[in-house]
């Protein structure tokens, strides 16, 4: 099956660029903030395999989410207890908006009933890409009193839970994973959540928030060299409590500064990308480094004809040697003309700051801090570090120093020498 567009040589070029995968791209600031309530709600389908039963779904402008879950309960609850009245109790205690979503994660997956979500946000997209097919059958569970016991149980009845079989995409393209390293990492530590529940509800958010940051990071810095699979790249971080100096150069040179200086590759790489592949053909989208494994010199007149009438269509001047017949001259072109469409003073340029903007607002502003003439740098606080150290020992007794400092760069967490000393 072809890769590239079977008519990419004949096709016009569209006038504007396609929908992106593998990235929550926005370049709309009107749409708002991504919704990590909903991303939750998606996580917790994917790491379950479940859905809310059709019977107990409940439109927005209904009421709560869970309402009719909430009248399933009461019945359940009133022909067993004696005092009507010991309702009201249970109501207040597990059926306000704070308490609901805290007593399972399952009840989560009320967040992403019909008319709760919003297919134009792809969040939660970005982490079925990183968790692939996985899901954990058999997860742990928490020692419950009897009350809420009979409030879980009823929960996880069939008849309120039904395993889900749609897909975990919300275009329905699914998505080979962009940065391997990185997902095989996602899936053992959202493994070790999910197998202690009651640390999976308390962090869910942050644990999203913070591979949120990584996924973006070394994506930044890896997707300019599709010439070779994706590897961890150093991303600097300084500890909360300690003072930015310039003399600490990894910190200036290798933080948030150089994904910064990245950031810019992103939308234009995908987007053409997504313009070049057959994903609705194929059902599927790969990476651009993978796309460039499977391009063969057959493919290399109809990715030359296409780069000629993009430069065409979008009035770009740009130099190239038509007398080159390789797949991979030509793939890295349309690259760089894509990346040129988004140049200060081009027409496209507005969206482009715009699509920025909005990725350090919503993807790196937990994480992100300014110091003075130091700049922009990397800053975990304690709950953070408290998190991705639990995540790195995960079912181990313990770790010695060195080996968690492997775990914490295995996931693009990098510390300089100062910072070391202050986590000893």
């Amino acid at each position: 099956m072809p890769i590239i567009k079977k008519d990419l040589n004949d096709s016009e070029v569209a006038n504007s660029n396609p929908t992106i995968g593998y990235f929550p791209a926005r370049t709309n600031p009107k749409e708002g903030a991504f919704d990590w309530e909903i991303a939750k709600g998606v996580v917790v389908r994917n790491l379950f395999n479940k859905a809310v039963s059709k019977d107990l779904m409940v439109k927005e402008e209904d009421g709560e989410p869970y309402g009719k879950f909430k009248d399933r309960c009461k019945e359940k609850f009133e022909q067993r207890l004696d005092e009507p009245r010991v309702w009201e109790h249970l109501e207040g205690m597990y059926f306000s908006s704070d308490a609901f979503f805290k007593i399972a994660p399952e009840c989560l997956l009320f967040k992403i009933l019909p008319g709760f979500t919003s297919s134009k946000n792809p969040l939660g997209d970005l982490f079925s890409s990183l968790m692939q097919d996985y899901y954990n059958g058999n997860p742990e569970r928490i020692k419950r009193n009897f009350l809420e016991q009979q409030l879980v149980d009823t929960l996880r009845s069939d008849s309120v839970l039904k395993n889900y079989t749609g897909s975990r995409y919300s275009k329905n393209i699914e998505e080979a994973p962009y940065l391997p390293f990185l997902q095989e990492l996602f899936c053992r530590d959202i493994k070790f959540l999910s197998d202690h529940p009651k640390y999976l509800i308390q962090n869910l958010e942050e644990f999203l928030k913070l591979y949120g940051y990584l996924y973006t990071a070394q994506l930044a810095l890896n997707i300019g060299g599709f010439t070779d699979e994706p590897f961890v790249r150093p991303v600097y971080f300084i500890l909360e409590n300690e003072t930015a100096s310039v003399e600490r150069t990894d910190l200036v040179k290798k933080g948030h500064q150089s994904v910064s200086k990245s950031l810019g590759l992103i939308f234009p790489y995908l987007t053409m990308s997504e313009a070049i592949q057959d994903v609705a053909g194929q059902g599927r989208r790969i990476p651009i480094w993978s796309l460039l494994k499977q391009l063969g010199s057959e493919d290399a007149d109809a990715l030359k004809t296409y780069a000629e009438a993009f430069a065409e269509q979008r009035q770009i001047e740009f130099s190239y040697d038509s007398s080159i017949s390789e797949a991979e001259y030509w793939l890295n072109a349309l690259m760089q003309l894509s990346s040129k469409q988004f140049d200060p003073g081009e027409s496209r340029a507005s969206a482009h700051a715009k699509f920025l903007k909005s990725t350090e607002t919503e993807l790196c502003s937990t994480f992100v801090r300014s110091r003075g003439r130091v700049g922009k740098i990397l800053v975990m606080n304690q709950d953070y570090l408290s998190l991705l150290t639990n995540l790195c020992i995960g079912q181990n007794e313990r770790l010695r120093f060195h080996d968690l400092l492997d775990e914490f760069s295995a996931r693009g967490v990098y510390f300089d020498k100062r910072t070391q000393q202050a986590l000893i």
